[in-house]
């Protein structure tokens, strides 16, 4: 099976030399669900920034949906990001003023607008469950509802892949429960790979293939 990340020897240091991440290894297959496990808040975040491009590594290779993001220029790393890959970070930011299909438009806008469209909406509307909340704000629902929209606006540009970020604050162990069938749904119907990059996923959540990180969480706190 095609593996979809490979991370080989990543570290990032900081300007003063702190370790925030050492040698860290891994690879997710292509089509998989994935969490990886046992790294420290630091660690999540600054692997997350390397993801996106925020911060370049100190070292390492990082090899995204078969393209080594370390060797693009920005301007191609931004293009294959955007068109291959879809980050939901840890605090998504909802627009305030916008119903749930127009975030949804919104996004298709700034990526690339699919002959489909309409189709596309529906199928991501009914792959998240939010059919019925196509006119309601973003803003103004419970929580469930929010992160299903976050993941609606995350895969409405149909990603190769889905790195989330934290993606289960402020959610009890039934509304997990219920984000992660969405995820197993888009993940059948779609082929969609998912990364959880968290250590907040406790129960039985069979489907997820755990990645033990390699590394030693005392370096950083």
């Amino acid at each position: 099976m095609s593996k979809i990340v490979q991370i080989a020897e990543l570290s990032v240091y900081d300007g003063d030399e702190e370790v925030l991440l050492e040698n860290l290894s891994f690879t997710l297959d292509q089509g998989d669900i994935a969490q990886l496990a046992d790294m420290t808040t630091i660690q999540y975040d600054t692997l997350f920034d390397v993801l996106t491009g925020d911060i370049s590594p100190s070292s390492g290779q990082i090899v995204l949906a078969d393209r080594n993001i370390v060797r693009l220029s920005p301007k191609k790393r931004k293009r294959m990001l955007r068109e291959e890959v879809s980050f939901l970070p840890r605090e998504f930011p909802l627009p305030e003023n916008k119903t749930v299909l127009q975030a949804l438009k919104f996004k298709l806008a700034v990526t690339e607008m699919p002959r489909d469209l309409e189709e596309r909406l529906e199928e991501t509307l009914q792959l998240t469950g939010l059919e019925d909340e196509r006119e309601a704000l973003c803003r103004q629902r419970e929580e469930t509802k929010k992160a299903k929209t976050s993941l609606a606006i995350s895969i409405v540009n149909n990603p190769d892949l889905l790195v989330c970020h934290e993606p289960f604050l402020a959610l009890n162990s039934q509304e997990k429960e219920e984000i992660l069938k969405v995820l197993y749904r888009v993940n059948e119907e779609k082929g969609l790979s998912v990364l959880l990059l968290t250590d907040d996923l406790s129960g039985n959540f069979d489907r997820v293939r755990k990645i033990e990180s390699n590394l030693d969480s005392r370096v950083v706190g």
